[in-house]
């Protein structure tokens, strides 16, 4: 019985017709086919599509400083307004440009924009060179001082260029503002250099500088010129530091960090170097030797 009921089951129970949806397809279609395109979306199309693609009509030329020129000067000189607003976001940002080529840096210049334009550019031009030689005080903010006022770059220029011989900072002990000092570190490299000497307790050597994540090596190679160490005095109290705070070291991973605590538990605290590499597993020389350092035993 329940082998032929299906068979049986569409007999007993029809199924309700199925819905003929085609006149309403084809009243749909015709109702969009009689559909008249909008004029006045035709028009804002094709406004929009001149405004970012064509030149101005009219095109005004004559001499302009990028680091002074207004929108609107920019704009006659048959910029884009969109090129224009992000030329001036860029210098409220601090940027400036010290050399023609620097303006095609931004985005959405095209090249025959800057073909055209490159005769009228004209930057001031930089300090005499006596006066440039003069010690001068950085400042992170944009000031006005006496040689800035002859034209010479600013600090926050184009290119991160800065015209001033830096003068030699210690790394342990030297600030944020002290780090940008030198030529190619701005806020996001002096930050993160300052969290890796707060993790390591302060550098013992010039070359962990270059250990920073993220800091390219032609930088660090820039700037190891001027570079002094002083000792550090926030040391590893290896039989007083709990497992976060081994772990939490930059030269020392979880599982070496576990296997510290573990045998200082079992064999109590360490007198020395010597002591310590008696730690057969987990650790290299080359672990020793970056870490001897950094221990304190007191």
């Amino acid at each position: 019985f329940f082998f032929f009921l299906p068979n049986f089951y569409p007999v007993i129970f029809p199924p309700p017709p199925a819905t003929d949806f085609s006149a309403y397809r084809a009243a749909i279609s015709a109702a969009i086919a009689d559909q008249p395109v909008s004029e006045k979306r035709k028009v804002t199309e094709e406004v929009s599509y001149r405004s970012e693609k064509a030149e101005p009509k009219t095109v005004e030329y004559f001499s302009f400083d990028p680091n002074t020129a207004t929108k609107e000067e920019l704009v006659r000189l048959g910029l884009t307004a969109r090129t224009a607003t992000t030329l001036l976001n860029f210098r409220s940002k601090g940027g400036s440009f010290s050399e023609k080529e620097d303006l095609k840096k931004v985005y959405g210049l095209r090249q025959e924009d800057y073909d055209r334009l490159q005769s009228w550019i004209t930057i001031k031009q930089d300090a005499p060179e006596s006066i440039r030689k003069l010690p001068t005080p950085v400042v992170e903010k944009e000031e006005t001082s006496p040689i800035a006022s002859i034209g010479a770059k600013s600090e926050n220029s184009f290119y991160g260029k800065k015209e001033y011989v830096p003068s030699q900072i210690d790394i342990n002990q030297a600030t944020a503002e002290d780090w940008q000092k030198l030529r190619g570190i701005g806020p996001g490299y002096a930050k993160r250099i300052i969290n890796f000497r707060d993790k390591l307790g302060g550098f013992i050597s010039a070359e962990q500088v270059g250990e920073t994540y993220g800091l390219p090596d032609s930088v660090f190679q820039s700037i190891s010129p001027y570079l002094t160490v002083s000792p550090i005095s926030n040391k590893i109290k290896i039989n007083e530091w709990d497992l976060d705070q081994l772990k939490a070291h930059p030269y020392i991973n979880n599982y070496q960090a576990t296997i510290l605590f573990n045998y200082r538990k079992q064999h109590g605290p360490f007198t020395g170097v010597e002591d310590l590499k008696r730690i057969e597993a987990g650790f290299q020389e080359s672990d020793w030797s970056r870490l001897a350092a950094y221990f304190s035993f007191e």
